[in-house]
């Protein structure tokens, strides 16, 4: 017999996880739904008009194995060649990262500084480095393992020539249909990068920056140069929200990145990333807050739609979460809460799994990623325990994350 003041402890902690979990979901189908309207409406890319040039800034820490293929495919970019430039900062490299770059025809800029490692403090070095444009001019970031779609800068184009000042493309994933964890990596992209920022810009909202394929005004760029936080996409966003100026999505702005294929090699990346994304969620939270009460720069729904976002918890978590408080209620409620909250929690968990579905219709997803979401639940669990991770007492430092099969890939000498 479960004593009485513990059972309703119990009942009160699972209606808090179901209720958390059914407001998220509310906003998530919200979001869906926007997405759906706006990814179904957008039109073809319309040819350029000539008037923006840009320079790709590809950061590279020990990447000999793949800048090549990088650079091959944005020299392939479908643009005039004279209005485009290709930088790459060779960030305290120990490998030939420098002389493939070079010899794959970008510009390369070589950086030592072994006490300020990361992509962040990489980015802004190389852009102090650059003489400045003009005043059309716009900086797009690609990271050294990614392929381009040939359409990038056109639908980047398009955003600048209408106005906006910092555009996200569509970042998804390289060899989608490899199975296990790359294509489970690839459904979690199309609801994280592809639908929110879609249904968040629709709604009136800015798009998060994801640190691969996003594009600045120069000017912006220098006003708001990259820091050095564990997350530094993320923080540069909200500075930007915060000083006024939104994020647009363009989702025709097609980048591709390669994935880890197991967990072990992608835990040091996700540890990155929840460990940064809980300091910007406690640092920028309350001022997101204060801006939306206020009504900053005369707006109130993009700093109340970033503030939930930067609360929500990843996917995976807050599925297990609103489980868990269904499953609660349904052992240690009794009366009308028990019916009506499990009621409600078997709602929100099939909104999460419409949404999931809804998202990989519109990413259109191959069958190798609606068969990748048997891994779910075992990557869940492997989820928590890495965010559980980053609860310990120590500092979670930039690492690189390690690339598939490296040991074993041959690097031809270049030509």
């Amino acid at each position: 017999m479960i004593p009485r003041a513990l059972r309703i402890g119990a009942a009160a902690g699972s209606a808090g996880a179901a209720l958390g979990g059914a407001a998220y979901s509310v906003y998530l189908s919200t979001v869906g739904s926007a997405a759906e309207v706006s990814l179904r409406q957008r039109d073809e890319v319309a040819e350029p008009s000539g008037r923006i040039r840009f320079r790709l800034l590809i950061p590279a820490h020990n990447e000999e194995v793949l800048i090549k293929d990088t650079i091959a495919a944005v020299q392939d970019l479908d643009y005039p060649a004279e209005l485009f430039e290709v930088h790459v900062v060779a960030d305290n490299c120990t490998d030939r990262t420098a002389e493939f770059a070079r010899a794959a025809g970008a510009q390369v800029h070589e950086r030592t500084a072994p006490e300020a490692p990361g992509k962040g403090p990489a980015l802004r070095w190389l852009l102090d480095s650059l003489p400045h444009g003009g005043r059309d001019d716009v900086v797009i970031i690609i990271d050294a393992d990614t392929i381009v779609d040939s359409a990038l800068l056109n639908a980047f184009a398009e955003k600048f020539e209408d106005g906006a000042v910092a555009v996200q493309g569509h970042y998804a994933v390289r060899d989608e249909t490899a199975g296990g964890e790359v294509s489970l990596r690839s459904a979690a992209f199309a609801v994280r990068h592809l639908v929110r920022p879609a249904g968040r810009v629709r709604l009136g909202g800015s798009s998060s920056l994801y640190g691969n394929g996003m594009a600045f005004t120069e000017a912006i760029a220098r006003q708001f140069p990259w820091s050095a936080h564990l997350t530094e996409d993320l923080d540069m966003g909200l500075r930007l929200l915060l000083a006024g100026h939104q994020v647009d999505f363009a989702p025709d702005a097609l980048v591709r990145g390669e994935m880890p294929e197991t967990l072990d090699t992608a835990t040091s990346q996700h540890e990155r990333w929840e460990a940064g994304r809980r300091s910007v969620a406690t640092a920028y939270l309350p001022r997101l807050l204060g801006a939306a009460r206020r009504k900053a720069h005369d707006r109130r729904w993009p700093y109340v739609d970033a503030a939930i976002d930067i609360s929500m918890p990843p996917f995976g978590s807050l599925v297990a979460g609103t489980a868990a408080g269904t499953l609660g209620l349904g052992m240690f409620a009794r009366g009308a809460v028990r019916r009506y909250g499990v009621g409600a929690g078997v709602v929100s968990l099939g909104m999460l799994g419409w949404h999931v579905v809804t998202s990989l219709r519109l990413a259109k997803a191959p069958p190798e990623v609606y068969r990748s979401l048997l891994r779910a639940p075992s990557n869940i669990l492997w989820k928590l325990g890495v965010v559980a991770g980053t609860l310990r007492d120590r500092p979670v430092d930039w690492v690189r994350t390690s690339r598939n099969d490296e040991e074993s890939r041959s690097v031809e000498a270049p030509a």
